[in-house]
């Protein structure tokens, strides 16, 4: 089976101008080249779901009407296809390696624990999700340990179930969605995440992140162990339980260590 699937000649030159056509062309060549890469480094190419192709216009289409966004690490605006809910992600940040985002969430789709993801669009590095209505932290004391487990176990499949573990380096609580009808916790946005090389136990990494659950030997020596992913992981649990927003914490406060 291809890895895009649902691919046509019709829907890939659906825009109007010739012009555009082959800006939309070349895009969809690139980045598709791109996350074939990423497959190929991450499992060989042996991708578990089809990654489903949807074109420019069918992603302008399925928003359109939509009044409802999500602010996380990126913009996610609710969209309709196939007569299906769906969250179509909005890449705002330089910094993001969407291609790896496509490889890695595709590995990991079949995990509750994990936002799962129906398709992209490469003319534009567009992600289309499983729709989920949002419920950030407001939770009862009964759930958050079993949210807090969900996000760990997303986190060990990094770290043991690929070829060479998988640093996700990003960890934050705008990474985690928490579904209002499950009350699931799944975790998102792989874009920052690092493979470790092969018989190794740390890589050197420039310090890229975008927020504050970064590991201080990691902001210190640009140094990356799995360690790092334990200690962003702590901060978030410390979030879960507390309920407070990250930016009032004071995590060396004693009471906290």
């Amino acid at each position: 089976m291809s890895v895009f699937s649902g691919l046509t000649r019709k829907t890939l030159f659906s825009s109007v101008s010739a012009e555009r056509r082959k800006k939309e062309h070349d895009c969809y060549l690139k980045n598709g080249s791109a996350v074939l890469e990423e497959l190929l480094a991450l499992c060989d190419g042996n991708c578990r779901i089809p990654i489903r192709y949807f074109s420019a216009i069918e992603i302008h289409n399925a928003i359109k009407y939509s009044k409802c966004r999500i602010n996380l690490s990126d913009v996610y605006i609710t969209g309709s296809l196939d007569n299906h809910l769906v969250l179509v992600r909005f890449n705002r940040c330089r910094l993001n390696n969407i291609h790896r985002d496509i490889a890695v969430t595709a590995q990991m789709s079949h995990l509750k624990n994990v936002l799962r993801l129906v398709g992209c669009c490469l003319e534009f590095e567009q992600l289309v999700y499983e729709y989920v209505e949002e419920n950030c932290y407001y939770l009862e004391d009964g759930n958050r340990l079993r949210i807090a487990n969900e996000v760990a176990s997303a986190i060990v499949f990094l770290h043991t179930e690929f070829t060479t573990p998988i640093i996700f380096k990003d960890l934050n609580p705008s990474n985690v969605i928490i579904d209002q009808n499950s009350g699931v916790g799944k975790i998102l946005d792989f874009s920052l995440s690092i493979s470790l090389p092969p018989g190794k136990l740390e890589v050197v990494k420039d310090i890229t992140s975008r927020n504050g659950c970064l590991a201080p030997e990691y902001a210190i020596s640009g140094i990356v162990t799995q360690k790092a992913d334990v200690y962003s992981f702590g901060v978030v649990l410390l979030q879960l339980l507390t309920g407070e927003k990250m930016s009032t914490l004071n995590i060396e406060d004693p009471e906290y260590i």
